[in-house]
């Protein structure tokens, strides 16, 4: 049996529609009928071959990292799931190329989840990796009451979900966005919005809260960037990116006082956590712009280019 998948056969192609397999479930994995995939960051880089020296890439290259979709096998040794059963998660795999921009993926069972009910398959696709980024930027930064956060890219893939979680948690929310995004922001919580495009965004921040702030959590900034942004900072807090260039400014932020944490997608295991959160109301999906199957390379120049709000889903079934 063949299927539909979008795939490169080499890196910087455009991509197309592709007929392949569809992969059988080894032991501990499920085949899921994907409805719905996200389409993040690591996306683009996948495809252009900038990862290559990094991780192991095979071709024809299926990008995807997160999917919403049925079940529709299970391999030996999986009781959690069985066919029918509705979940969402990620494709967790040491190699790339054989990601959800399919019509059909093999994935670990410890990588999914039951798909939260309110969502529908178009919206699920659009949390996990995001979300569980999300939740370990707050989880590093942990903002207390009252505290002031800084969130810049806050109204992004990861920065709409981190924006929520810091102010469910009761923090002031700094949110440095442009000022279309503006709306967004507040809409998802932020208290305030800075226009990083109508001046110097630093000093709008110190104008407005010369004290400093308790915590930086930066989804876009480089190790330059993110150092300058730290100067903001009150001593003693925390700068925490999930970025890995903006590590390199660790040392910088350390002279000022200030904590720098990288901030690692967490495991598929806290997927629970965040369908809680859905569903008890207090975390929704951001506005998400969808691409069918076939068009999924658009979905990718898009996400390559950069300023995208909210989330990219690409509609598989």
């Amino acid at each position: 049996m063949t299927m539909r998948a979008f795939a490169v056969d080499e890196f910087g192609a455009p991509g197309s529609i592709h007929q392949l397999p569809v992969p059988e479930p080894a032991e501990g994995e499920v085949l899921v009928r994907v409805h719905a995939a996200g389409v993040n960051v690591m996306d683009p880089m996948y495809t252009a071959g900038w990862l290559k020296d990094y991780m192991e890439h095979r071709f024809p290259l299926v990008p995807g990292i997160d999917l919403s979709g049925v079940v529709e096998r299970v391999g030996p040794g999986v009781e959690r799931f069985a066919p029918g059963d509705d979940v969402y998660g990620v494709v967790t795999k040491p190699a790339v190329g054989e990601g959800s921009f399919a019509d059909s993926v093999v994935v670990k069972a410890d990588g999914l989840a039951p798909k939260p009910a309110s969502l529908s398959h178009e919206q699920a696709a659009a949390v996990p990796h995001v979300g569980l980024t999300a939740l370990a930027a707050i989880e590093a930064a942990d903002p207390q009451p009252g505290q002031v956060v800084m969130v810049v890219g806050a109204t992004g893939g990861v920065g709409s979900f981190v924006t929520q979680l810091a102010a469910a948690r009761g923090a002031t929310v700094v949110a440095v966005a442009s000022s279309p995004a503006r709306d967004l922001a507040l809409q998802q919580g932020a208290s305030e919005a800075i226009d990083y495009r109508s001046g110097d965004a630093l000093e709008q921040l110190r104008a407005s809260h010369p004290q400093g702030v308790d915590a930086l959590i930066d989804m876009h900034s480089d190790a330059e960037q993110m150092a300058r942004y730290g100067q903001a900072v009150r001593s003693g807090g925390r700068a925490v990116s999930p970025r890995g260039p903006a590590a390199a400014a660790a040392a910088a932020l350390k002279e000022h006082g200030v904590q720098f944490i990288g901030a690692n997608r967490l495991p598929a295991s806290r997927l629970p956590d965040l369908t809680a959160l859905i569903e008890g109301g207090q975390l929704h999906v951001p506005p998400i712009k969808t691409y069918p199957l076939e068009e999924a390379g658009a979905a990718i120049n898009e996400m390559a280019g950069g300023h995208v709000r909210g989330k990219l889903v690409v509609t598989v079934a």
